[in-house]
């Protein structure tokens, strides 16, 4: 069963990866940190039981009617107890706050699986 949900992010202007990091921090409502023990760019903080991962460059390629490669930032919310609909809530809530501000294509997904509909 999966734990976790991602949203994929596109800015819709030329944008820092800090100022793409400083957006989501403020829509989780928690600093996004450089987290070095990834192999990857990624920032990381933790909302309730929820662990937020920002990743740069994710490199995954488009996989039926989710155009990965074209949205470089990965924003996974997974669980700290396995609850995947905690971690929903908490991407609901970001997906929400990052679709007002309106500076970003984005779309939602469940493990990577499909598309998640948040409308």
């Amino acid at each position: 069963m999966a734990t976790h949900v991602e949203i994929f992010l596109r800015p819709l202007t030329t944008r820092t990866t800090q100022s793409v990091v400083d957006d989501v921090s403020a829509a989780v409502r928690t600093p996004l940190l450089r987290e070095p023990a990834y192999e990857d760019e990624a920032y990381a903080g933790s909302r309730d039981d929820v662990m937020v991962e920002l990743f740069v460059g994710h490199g995954y390629e488009d996989d039926d009617d989710m155009p990965l490669s074209s949205h470089p930032f990965m924003l996974r919310f997974r669980s700290l107890s396995r609850d995947v609909a905690a971690a929903q809530v908490v991407l609901r809530r970001v997906y929400a706050e990052l679709e007002k501000a309106g500076d970003y294509s984005m779309f939602a997904t469940y493990d990577l699986q499909y598309r998640l509909d948040l409308t």
